[in-house]
């Protein structure tokens, strides 16, 4: 039997139980102050959403906690995430994966503010670029998203929401600096009137690294302006310059590369367009251009691979209309993309301006049946002209058994586009391979008491991943030959308010399987965390996490034999001092215990790090 048809025979009684009749009344609402009603997510459903009216497992890191947290890297609070696994190649800065409920690297799309960052070369995305800086927020939603935004969403969709001035003049001054030759600047400054709205931002960090050649160095320049108008009407513009230059130390241990050297520039234009035609219909349009250039060299290379330079460049638009009639939320739309990719090497051109083009239409229902029950459903079809096309659909419920308590289910279906490496690269290209395609169902129990300030989460979810793309030695070519069963639970205890102390515990276990019968690789079978942060009272604030990761598969760099990576815990501390009421004296000590592990198999990870600085508030 299909996950199909388990997930409509557990999701047939919740709609059985349903009274039309009482489709009217007003459901159940937490207080005004509550630590979680006033979370919003627009990844989940496409527009903006009440995390707890979602019946989607999403979760949102607030300005707050990254504030509490000091720290410069997205990629590290969502290590703090359910179902979430980040590796990282070894020091700051260092090449960056993320695991979305054990599906591979790029089975997450990325997102800024809507925009598709993944990259379309062999997919994925580098999470040692993106920082803290100048976000208002990032939302984390788990589970298959195709239905919604496309290709890459099998695991989830992590949007990155950059910060707007909201109301007159304001900014932020930071400065850090720390061990290892740490040092980190960021300036913000930003005017709001009821019309006009600017801010621009820029940071600059850099890490010595503590391995030869093991340095790093990241700017960014990120700036949003915009002009509204009546009730919720605004167009905007969205600019972003991300560039980033890494050592890299060596291939394998006892072979250092020490004039090994990669840069990353990546430089993005967005115009949004949010319209609103009525109390009921809205229109939310953006189009964009992303640009991405990737520079490497090894002039010590005994292969006489020197340098290559890849260009990856992507045009998009994308129109959604939402229409609220009565209970029902209707959302329709469709996108255009079309992709770019340039790739040269010291031979020759392994790919000169491979392109595909895709285009896309969507439709989603949210009906809120009665005030006990809630559906979404969604089904969208995606046409790409290297390929074909994917139709992928998507069903959610959610049936308040009590004030409280909340069943939540689902199933989705989801794909990843294969690359364009993977379609025409001159290593084992193939232009006749097809989508990977996955097919997921969940089912969930959320816990919120009438306090709104607790609430717990239980998913089970189970994942089917086919045509998996991989490497065919008989072919000598990539061709859609793997596979991969997922299971896997998420446990969430939250605990406080959005303005006092707040905890955070969350516990994931995963049982996965590749075709070859063993488990995926660096995917720990348990991980868990819990996060302490907030107000101290009037002049402190701070963050404390304390974060376990099993012991996990993986491969070694030398031999190529698997091995085992073994479990370990880490403990970051960051606090904050308020002398004056705009001026923050802040430290924090990573790794305090000094462990000695690696995320990545032959790639130790820093040990035990203090930092210092200071950051005003304008």
């Amino acid at each position: 039997m299909s996950y199909r048809s388990l997930a409509l025979i557990a999701l047939l009684p919740l709609a059985l139980t349903a009274d039309p009749a009482r489709a009217q009344q007003v459901a159940p609402q937490l207080p005004p102050d509550a630590a979680f009603g006033s979370e919003i997510t627009v990844t989940a459903t496409g527009v903006e959403s009440e995390v707890a009216d979602v019946p989607a497992a999403t979760t949102v890191i607030t300005r707050e906690q990254m504030d509490d947290a000091q720290s410069a890297s997205v990629a590290d609070l969502l290590r703090r995430v359910p179902g979430v696994a980040v590796v990282q190649s070894g020091d700051v800065g260092s090449l960056t994966s993320l695991f979305t409920r054990g599906t591979n690297s790029n089975h997450t799309l990325v997102l800024l503010d809507g925009v598709r960052l993944s990259s379309p070369y062999f997919g994925g995305y580098d999470w040692s670029l993106p920082t803290t800086t100048a976000l208002e927020r990032v939302e984390v939603a788990r589970g298959p998203f195709s239905a919604l935004w496309g290709s890459d969403a099998v695991g989830g969709v992590i949007n990155l929401i950059p910060e707007r001035r909201r109301d007159g003049f304001g900014g932020r001054l930071l400065g850090e600096g720390g061990e290892d030759g740490w040092e980190r600047y960021e300036a913000t400054v930003g005017f709001a009137s009821k019309a006009f709205d600017i801010q621009a931002s820029g940071y600059h960090r850099a890490n010595d690294g503590v391995l030869d050649n093991g340095d790093a160095t990241g700017e960014q320049g990120l700036a949003t302006a915009g002009f509204s108008w009546g009730k919720g009407s605004r167009i905007g513009v969205i600019y972003q310059d991300l560039r980033s230059e890494i050592g890299i130390p060596f291939v394998s241990p006892g072979s250092p590369t020490p004039n090994r050297r990669q840069d990353t520039d990546q430089q993005l234009i967005a115009v949004p367009l949010a319209w609103t035609l009525s109390r009921s219909w809205r229109l939310d349009v953006v189009a964009s251009r992303l640009e991405r250039e990737i520079d490497f060299s090894d002039p010590d290379d005994p292969w006489g691979y020197v340098y290559s330079t890849t260009f990856a460049d992507t045009d998009q638009a994308r129109l959604a209309s939402h229409h609220t009639i009565g209970d029902h939320q209707v959302s329709w739309g469709g996108e255009w993309r079309a992709d770019t990719v340039s790739d040269l090497g010291p031979f020759g051109p392994n790919l000169d301006e491979a392109e595909t083009e895709t285009v896309s239409a969507f439709a989603q229902e949210s009906w809120q049946i009665s005030p006990e029950l809630r559906v979404l459903a969604g089904l969208r079809w995606d046409d790409t002209d290297s390929y074909g096309s994917t139709t992928t659909g998507r069903l959610q419920l959610g049936w308040r058994l009590t004030d409280t308590l909340e069943l939540r289910g689902g199933w989705g279906e989801a794909f990843r586009a294969p690359g364009l490496g993977e379609l025409y690269g001159p290593f084992g290209g193939n232009p006749d391979l097809e989508a990977e395609t996955s097919e997921s169902a969940e089912i969930g129990l959320v816990l919120a008491p009438v306090d709104g300030h607790t609430r717990w989460q239980l998913n089970v979810f189970t994942t089917e991943i086919d045509n998996l793309v991989e490497f065919d030695f008989v072919t000598m070519t990539n061709a859609n030959v793997g596979r991969a069963e997922i299971k896997g639970a998420e446990l969430v205890w939250e605990q406080g308010r959005l303005d006092e102390v707040r905890w955070y515990l969350q516990a994931s276990y995963l049982d996965t399987e590749g075709d070859d019968g063993l488990p995926l690789l660096r995917r720990p079978e348990w991980s868990a965390s819990w996060t302490l942060n907030g107000e101290l009272g009037r002049r402190w604030s701070g963050d404390v996490t304390v974060r376990w990761v099993d012991s996990r598969d993986d491969v070694d760099p030398v031999t190529y034999e698997r091995v085992t990576s073994p479990s370990v815990t880490t403990v970051d501390l960051a606090i904050a001092w308020k002398p004056w009421r705009s001026l923050a004296i802040t430290g924090r000590a990573l790794n305090i215990l000094d462990e000695e592990y690696e995320e990545v198999a032959g790639y130790p990870a820093p040990g035990r790090r203090f930092y210092a600085g200071l950051r005003w508030d304008l």
